[in-house]
């Protein structure tokens, strides 16, 4: 890489794997590369065992990013579960005294001292699927493949089961800007709440809304990717 370029560290939602992103690679302003972290236990890290906790993913998500923090300027982007990671993350780095980011995106997700306040991982399987359904991340048409779901069921209860069991725990605020995405009708993220992302920087905290339910970052690309242009546009002028 580049010491003029920008890594963009991209941490997925619940369920999901680095494949989200692989379209972002494709529209993004020059002078960012797109990395994905893939989580254990999805994608091209099937074979490798899920999460039992937050701490457990931290360090893997760590060690997978730390190649990609010494050479170029990098900054974190995360959206909802990837949100809590992205924030975590930051928070590692600046208590190692590692490099830190130049900026956070956060999206599709409240401020981290805001309990989700569901359990969908101690749901049955059909009750589950049902609370995913609604949220826009998952098709009905998926109930019918028994073998997707098979391999599918274990990753978003174990991916549910961090965020609703994440406890979080103070920290002085960063001091460079953070950008909170949300989208119109999110119906997990409130206004209320949305605002106290205000108290985890010291710098400038910015929010865009973007049409959509909870997973407007896929369904409304353009967007999300215009927005994370304009954001990283921002700072590539100082490299």
């Amino acid at each position: 890489m580049e010491n003029n370029s920008l890594n963009l560290l991209c941490l997925p939602y619940a369920g999901g794997s680095e494949n989200i992103y692989i379209n972002w690679k494709k529209e993004i302003v020059n002078g960012v590369n797109i990395i994905p972290i893939e989580l254990s236990g999805r994608g091209k890290r099937m074979q490798d065992p899920l999460y039992n906790n937050l701490d457990e993913a931290l360090e893997d998500i760590y060690r997978k990013s730390c190649e990609y923090l010494t050479d170029s300027p990098f900054a974190i982007v995360g959206h909802s579960m990837g949100s809590i990671l992205a924030y975590e993350l930051a928070k590692k780095l600046l208590k190692d005294d590692k490099k830190v980011p130049e900026f956070i995106i956060f999206s599709g997700k409240n401020p981290p001292h805001v309990k989700l306040g569901t359990n969908y991982h101690q749901l049955p399987n059909d009750e589950m699927l049902q609370k995913l359904q609604k949220l826009g991340g998952i098709n009905p048409e998926f109930s019918k493949y028994p073998e997707l779901l098979s391999l599918f069921l274990p990753i978003i209860r174990s991916d549910f089961k961090l965020v609703e069991t994440y406890e979080h725990i103070p920290s002085i605020p960063f001091d460079h800007d953070i950008y909170v995405m949300h989208g119109a009708n999110d119906t997990i993220t409130s206004g209320s709440s949305l605002k106290e992302w205000d108290n985890y920087t010291n710098s400038n905290c910015f929010y865009k809304e973007i049409e959509g339910d909870h997973f407007f970052i896929d369904s409304n690309l353009k967007d999300v990717i215009d927005y994370v242009n304009n954001v990283c546009g921002k700072y590539l002028v100082y490299f």
